[in-house]
């Protein structure tokens, strides 16, 4: 098993998932306090701040959030956006409106999501020191006569993008113990987050905080509540914008509501709270699917994008 599998299987393991997910199901549940359905929250990643005195062979900016992106993807936690490489993303989208390129196969345009939370990260130590050292090394990494000990430190904040309060902090670090000699030579022509990574110290050091920052983090991140609506309304059918991955059921009746209003501070802007809409209908539904469900409307009116309440 590749060592980058090591990685993501003790994350895993720590979590305690066990449930699996289909593909085209979209988000799952992300935790079920009882009386309450929740769905995954959309994160981002940015590249890393390098506070550390680390500037050698790797980019750590970039690697670092490399790392990081694949954890909380194999967590299963969270949905994960591109926001590093989006450039490349729209590029490509823009690419395929040209003449050049035919029009079967063409992406969708508008579609592109996004996201409510974003996650960065600053690396405040990435050092390995020993008790005695050979002059002429490099700054961050000499030659050992004795053992030395390698030592990562991790910062990551998460800001919501729609107010941009940092809602959010934590903190990781790990110091691994090496035997021996070794020095530069240990990471000559080693490739950052490669098996041959991971064998190493500064690579141990690496994988142990990245784990334990992640676990910390889906902590912190505030759970997203669905908000049912009604995503079409016909004659017959009413289309709910949840299914399996809201845990809706054959059975549940919704009541149908008029959009809302919310009262702000006038002081700070902030919500107090929300008045419910006018209720205009209720329905039952009758089918289940990955994504979404049908219903029918026993009484009243729908129309696409009324809000939609569990009736007890």
């Amino acid at each position: 098993m590749p060592r980058s599998a090591y990685l993501v299987a003790g994350l895993l393991a720590s979590l305690g998932l066990a449930a699996c997910r289909s593909p085209d199901a979209g988000p799952l549940i992300s935790r079920r306090p009882p009386g309450e359905r929740l769905i995954q929250p959309v994160v981002a990643v940015t590249d890393f701040e390098n506070l550390s005195n680390f500037s050698g062979q790797w980019n750590l900016s970039r690697d670092m959030a490399d790392l990081l992106t694949a954890l909380l993807l194999d967590s299963g936690r969270v949905t994960v956006l591109e926001r590093r490489h989006l450039g490349t993303v729209v590029g490509e989208i823009a690419r395929q409106g040209s003449d050049l390129f035919r029009r079967e196969g063409r992406v969708a345009r508008g579609r592109l999501k996004n996201a409510r939370y974003l996650v960065r990260g600053s690396i405040t130590d990435f050092t390995e020191t020993g008790r005695a050292s050979a002059r002429g090394g490099a700054s961050w990494l000499r030659l050992f006569g004795g053992g030395s000990r390698a030592r990562v430190a991790l910062v990551m904040q998460i800001s919501d993008v729609e107010t941009g309060e940092i809602i959010g902090s934590v903190r990781a670090a790990r110091s691994v113990s090496a035997g021996g000699g070794g020095g530069d030579a240990r990471y000559k022509n080693v490739s950052f987050g490669g098996e041959a990574f991971f064998r190493t110290p500064l690579g141990r050091a690496t994988e142990s905080a990245l784990q334990d920052a992640v676990r910390r983090l889906l902590k912190k991140l505030p759970p997203v509540a669905w908000q049912p609506r009604v995503a079409e309304a016909g004659h017959d059918i009413v289309v709910i914008n949840g299914g399996e991955n809201a845990r809706v059921r054959v059975g549940d009746r919704f009541v149908v509501r008029e959009e809302g209003r919310e009262i702000t501070d006038p002081v700070t802007g902030n919500v107090l709270e929300t008045v419910p809409g006018k209720i205009i209908g209720r329905l039952q539904v009758a089918e289940v699917l990955p994504a979404s469900a049908h219903a029918i409307l026993l009484e009243g009116t729908a129309r696409r994008n009324n809000h939609l309440e569990i009736s007890k």
